[in-house]
C-alpha cells in the first residue's frame, strides 16, 4: 500500500513539474485541435516521363496556446482510393490563432497515373480526401493529431460530369 501511494505521488509530482515548467502550453494548445483551412494544388515541373505536384495544406490552430508539430503523415484517396501516401519528419510550430503552410511534394510516374486514372475517363472532376495526422510534440511525448479535408479536383480534359453526379 505504501509503494502504490509513494508511485502515485512521484506520478503527480511529475505532472505538476511538467505543466509548471511551459508545458501546459503546449498542451492547452491542443484543446482545441488545428484544422485543414485550404489544399491547393501546383504543378512544380513536367516532361514525357513524370509530373510534379506540390500540395500545400494551409493550417489553422485557432487555440490560444503554441503547438510545436514534430513531423506528419499523409495519405490522399481519390474516388475512395488510396492515390498516394506519404510521411515527414520536418517540424514546424503553429502559433496560436495562426497558421502554417505545410507543403507536400508528390512526383507521378505517367505509366502509374494513367492506370489509376482510368476510372476517371470522361469525368471533369475527382472527389478527393486528404487526411494528415500532425505528430504535435508534447512535454507527454508524441500525440498524433488526425485532420481531415475533402473536396474535388479538376481534371483535364474537362468533362460534363462533376465528382457529384452519379455513374
Amino acid at each position: 500500500m505504501r509503494r502504490a501511494a509513494a508511485g502515485l505521488v512521484i506520478a503527480l509530482a511529475a505532472v505538476l513539474l511538467v505543466f509548471s515548467s511551459g508545458g501546459c502550453r503546449t498542451v492547452q494548445g491542443l484543446t482545441t485541435p488545428p484544422k485543414v483551412q485550404s489544399v491547393t494544388v501546383t504543378v512544380t515541373a513536367f516532361d514525357l516521363r513524370k509530373i510534379d505536384l506540390r500540395f500545400d495544406v494551409e493550417l489553422l490552430n485557432p487555440g490560444d496556446g503554441e503547438i510545436t508539430i514534430a513531423g506528419y503523415e499523409y495519405n490522399l484517396h481519390l474516388e475512395a482510393q488510396l492515390f498516394l501516401s506519404g510521411r515527414s519528419d520536418t517540424g514546424f510550430a503553429l502559433m496560436p490563432h495562426g497558421t502554417a503552410l505545410v507543403s507536400l511534394p508528390v512526383t507521378l510516374v505517367f505509366a502509374e497515373l494513367q492506370r489509376k486514372l482510368a476510372a476517371l475517363k470522361g469525368r471533369g472532376e475527382a472527389a478527393y480526401r486528404l487526411d494528415v495526422t500532425l505528430l504535435a510534440d508534447t512535454p507527454l511525448g508524441l500525440i498524433r493529431v488526425p485532420l481531415k479535408k475533402e473536396g474535388c479536383l479538376p481534371l483535364l480534359p474537362v468533362a460534363s460530369r462533376s465528382c457529384g453526379a452519379q455513374q
